[in-house]
């Protein structure tokens, strides 16, 4: 990750400084197990045994599964390293958001690594310049197919390390809200500029800079004539993580790859508001399949991402240090401020628990490193909420309330910031979206 030292950079005894730290913590205090299990992977980083790390080593000696444990049978190491992993994002969101060394338990990998973010402002300057210059070079060869988004990652994180609070706005969750039309492509108001549109859009529209909305496509592997997946996982190198999918495998079995030809639900309706309101005012907009971004593209382009916050591990990195975080299920509030929730858990429809009821979602602009692009960020943990994310940033009341709420006194938002929206769902269709808070931070 850009402005992150990983391995050589920490040293044996920060190591363990950090490990004894996370073990001591709120988080893992009700966790003997997940903790038994970190001081177990992590042991074997620090002395150098990590090449012992594979499932059979983890069950039997961590586990304690018994020395017949079948790996391909039995998904116990899986399992607990998945939830293991969940536990360390939310202490790092919630307990150590600027831990200055921080353990990662990559997907599809059961060696901790010990990641050291760069604390100055020189060193992250010189990181970017660095990235930047390299970038032209990583497209000579063939288009990359899993694209990495370490240009505006880096800015971002820079801009949140020095991210300060500009105003403070809270409005009551009983406000009405901006009411969603009954058939979601149905509305006429959106097409029409005001200038509260124009003030929240200027970095966009101004200039000749061209804009790409990126969106993504869910992961499904062919079971016989049946094509299924878990929500949870997105790419067959997380296969591993899906006990539903290795069960799967073991009665049905399964090549261990699918395809990615479907989006989720609420992207075409997103795709539709964003371009019949940005397409009169910028002249080249385009739309790409995240799988086949390039390096060219970031580089060369305003970015509007729409899908689910873990699209790309650089990004989800970045948003998970952000005031606002998208754990899923739930938005935490890292800092709350007075009125505020410290958690703004989704609620299912009281009708129907397999349909909900309402949702929160995070919207986050940040800036790249080239000089002026702009990455928006309309991402959320649920397939419905990318169509509610949208409407709201194009629809002329809300964008109206909206601005008034980040800058009132000049009518301008700032640069960067994330807002934090409910939308409420009658038979996964959105039909309204409020305001709860916003962030305001700005990079130097």
């Amino acid at each position: 990750m850009l402005g992150t030292q990983v391995g050589t950079g920490v040293g044996a005894e920060a190591k363990v400084r950090v490990l004894e730290k996370i073990l001591q913590s709120e988080t893992f205090a009700r966790s003997e197990r997940l903790k038994s299990l970190l001081r177990f992977l992590c042991e074997a980083e620090i002395e150098g045994r990590e090449h012992e790390l594979n499932e059979y080593a983890i069950g039997t000696m961590a586990l304690g599964r018994p020395p017949d444990f079948a790996p391909l049978e039995d998904s116990t190491v899986r399992s607990r390293v998945h939830e293991l992993r969940q536990r360390l994002e939310k202490y790092y969101a919630l307990e150590a958001p600027s831990a200055p060394i921080r353990i990662e338990l990559r997907k599809g990998s059961y060696v901790p690594r010990f990641c050291s973010v760069a604390d100055s402002v020189p060193a992250a300057l010189e990181v970017l310049a660095a990235k930047s210059v390299a970038a032209p070079a990583a497209v000579a060869g063939p288009a990359v197919p899993r694209w990495s988004l370490w240009v505006p990652a880096g800015a971002f994180v820079l801009g949140a390390a020095i991210m300060f609070a500009v105003l403070a706005a809270w409005s009551s969750l009983t406000r009405p809200g901006v009411r969603v039309p009954a058939t979601h492509l149905e509305t006429t108001a959106g097409t029409t500029w005001t200038p509260e549109l124009e003030t929240l859009w200027r970095p966009f529209t101004t200039g000749s800079t061209p804009l790409l909305i990126v969106f993504e496509t869910r992961f499904f592997v062919r079971v016989g004539p049946l094509m299924i997946r878990d929500w949870h996982i997105n790419g067959p190198d997380n296969l591993n993580d899906s006990e539903p999918l290795m069960r799967a495998q073991k009665m049905f079995g399964f090549r261990r790859f699918g395809n990615r030809d479907y989006t989720d639900g609420g992207t075409p309706s997103a795709i539709f508001y964003l371009t019949r309101l940005l397409s009169s005012r910028i002249p080249a907009v385009s739309l790409k399949n995240s799988l086949d971004v390039t390096a060219a593209d970031l580089r060369d382009n305003n970015v509007i991402l729409l899908g689910k916050p873990s699209m790309d591990p650089e990004i989800e990195k970045v948003l998970s240090r952000g005031e606002l975080v998208d754990v899923g299920g739930r938005i935490v509030n890292v800092h709350p401020r007075a009125g505020e929730q410290a958690e703004y858990p989704d609620q299912s429809d009281s009708t129907n628990p397999d349909r909900w009821g309402q949702k929160y979602s995070v919207i986050t602009m940040m800036p790249d490193s080239a000089g002026g692009r702009r990455l928006l960020t309309l991402t959320a943990s649920g397939s419905e909420q990318p169509a509610a994310l949208a409407y709201y940033v194009t629809n002329p009341e809300a964008v109206r309330d909206l601005v008034r709420r980040m800058h009132p006194a000049a009518g301008t938002p700032p640069d960067f910031f994330q807002i934090l929206v409910r939308a409420e769902y009658r038979s996964k269709a959105v039909v309204k979206v409020d305001y709860i808070t916003h962030r305001a931070f700005k990079a130097r």
